[in-house]
């Protein structure tokens, strides 16, 4: 490459500083915006700011080809100082909240308890000034290289979708893992975590039938709000938010693992204890060291398990939802999902609490890996102490669907991990308001529970069995034939003997017809 080539291409880079966002769910009474301000490196060609979309934080036709192994290059902003605007959707500005710090990686977070009308809002996050030394000296390097551009042409940098419910809502809210419970993810061979990295929006399948569920699901309950949780790394965001939007499925809110964010505080921690007096007059040397041990170990199990992080951001989303409202979750057995989605109910009756709660947390050795640290045991009982004074000992879990796939153990063997792992005399199959998970095979068996529960009806289940027809799963196409035996060999509860039955009858008529 000749040094005018190098020169041209160089000239060709710029960057322009975003805050990415998503989207929020919350009640009339107290809601929260989060999101990261990043700066992204962007071509001559993209520098025109009307065609940057602030909601989706991508340029105009680059929702079909961005990837994760793109956005995992994002430069973070280090403590971005910023305001945010919550706009009504004729476009007036409702409020404006005081000055946000974000932290050293960008991510920022702030609630609110200014009253809103229920309905749907948009944040605005404005961009006014880092408070980083190091961020300042950067900013200040980049323009000062010949050619390059300002990094913010408005204080405007990114926005967010704001749905806010009505505090006596008794209405449904879902909330769905992503891996295997509702795309087709390969994350158990070292090839699949690869391969997923560098899929487009269009290349990331749907499991068969799941899209239509969703929608039918929305539909049926009167717009009910949707919302995903996902151990995937936070710089999956862009591209998860495009996949759903190319696959019509509507979701108020994404939550993503920021790993990095892990490995920082196994450092701080280490560097923490070794440095602090009072640790080693307290505990001693070993004593020290041990607590370091468990913390890194349980740590970087951290970064591969689910439980205490999805625990955490189910119970802190709890205290943002009206009190009344009903809850769906729907998870898969390839991690932890059953274990946490019974954990989070007997956290929110007050059946586990206090220092009980924080120690049985802290010793727990699920599935063989020590995956919660005292401090986030900690955290961990001071949201549910805080969950239960705001809404009572009330659990709000209506239903728990689990995919039962290969890839997991069996139902039997799920419900011999569950009660392992439990302490003694907590039995979920046996205490009286609680809702055990149901083990089924996507979106039929999640469909045929509802249509039990008389939250679907059996014309739903028609749809996406049509939606499921020609797709690919499991190796081969999905004819008719293996579509019918598919819905005959459906692992249900005895519940929906008559229905499941009336199912296949009418799904053989209509595929013989």
């Amino acid at each position: 490459m000749t040094e005018e080539t190098e020169r041209k291409i160089s000239k060709n880079t710029e960057k322009r500083r975003a805050a990415i966002c998503g989207g929020t769910l919350g009640r009339e009474n107290r809601y929260y915006i989060r999101g990261q301000v990043v700066d992204i490196s962007v071509s001559e060609e993209m520098t025109d700011p009307k065609k940057w979309d602030l909601l989706t934080g991508l340029f105009q036709g680059q929702e079909k080809e961005i990837t994760p192994f793109l956005d995992y290059g994002l430069e973070s902003v280090r403590k971005p100082i910023l305001v945010a605007e919550i706009v009504d959707q004729s476009g007036k500005v409702l409020h404006h909240s005081p000055e946000i710090r974000g932290d050293e990686s960008g991510f920022f977070f702030y609630e609110f308890t200014f009253p809103l009308a229920p309905g749907n809002y948009t944040f605005h996050i404005h961009f006014l000034k880092p408070d980083s030394y190091r961020q300042f000296g950067k900013d200040l390097a980049y323009l000062n290289t010949p050619g390059k551009h300002e990094l913010v042409s408005q204080s405007l940098i990114g926005m967010g979708a704001l749905r806010i419910l009505p505090e006596e809502y008794t209405g449904i809210v879902t909330t769905s893992d992503i891996d295997q419970t509702y795309l087709a993810t390969d994350i158990h061979s070292n090839k699949g975590k690869i391969s997923t990295l560098f899929e487009t929006p269009e290349q990331k399948l749907p499991l068969p039938g799941m899209p239509t569920l969703f929608k039918e699901l929305r539909e049926a309950t009167t717009d009910s709000p949707l919302c995903f949780i996902s151990a995937s790394p936070h710089f999956f965001r862009r591209t998860l938010l495009s996949t759903f939007r190319t696959q019509g499925v509507k979701t108020e809110s994404l939550h993503l693992k920021y790993l990095e964010g892990t490995l920082k505080g196994m450092v701080d921690k280490f560097w923490d204890t070794l440095s602090h007096p009072t640790r080693f007059l307290t505990e001693g040397l070993w004593g020290a060291v041990e607590r370091v041990r468990k913390f890194a170990g349980s740590s970087f199990q951290s970064l591969f398990d689910q439980l205490a992080y999805k625990l955490t951001i189910l119970l802190r989303d709890r205290i943002y939802l009206p009190t009344n409202s009903k809850e769906i979750l729907l998870g898969d057995n390839t991690e932890s999902d059953y274990l946490i989605f019974i954990l989070y109910q007997l956290i929110l009756t007050g059946a586990l609490q206090g220092k009980e709660l924080e120690d049985y947390l802290y010793k727990l050795n699920f599935l063989g890996r020590d995956a919660i640290t005292r401090d986030n045991a900690k955290l961990i009982r001071e949201l549910a102490e805080e969950n239960r004074r705001i809404h009572g000992d009330i659990n709000p879990v209506q239903l728990v669907l689990i995919n039962k796939t290969e890839l997991g153990p069996p139902s039997d063997e799920m419900k011999w991990n569950v009660r392992s792992a439990l302490p003694t005399g907590l039995d979920p199959w046996k205490m009286e308001g609680i809702e055990p998970y149901i083990p089924t095979d996507g979106a039929l068996g999640f469909a045929l529970v509802m249509v039990e529960r008389e939250i679907l009806d059996l014309s739903s289940v028609l749809k996406i069995s049509g939606d499921m027809a020609g797709q690919w799963f499991e190796g081969k196409v999905i004819e008719p034939n293996v579509l019918l035996e598919l819905a005959k060999k459906l692992e249900l509860p005895k519940e929906t003997d008559s229905i499941h039955k009336k199912f296949v009858k009418t799904l053989k008529e209509v595929l013989e017809a």
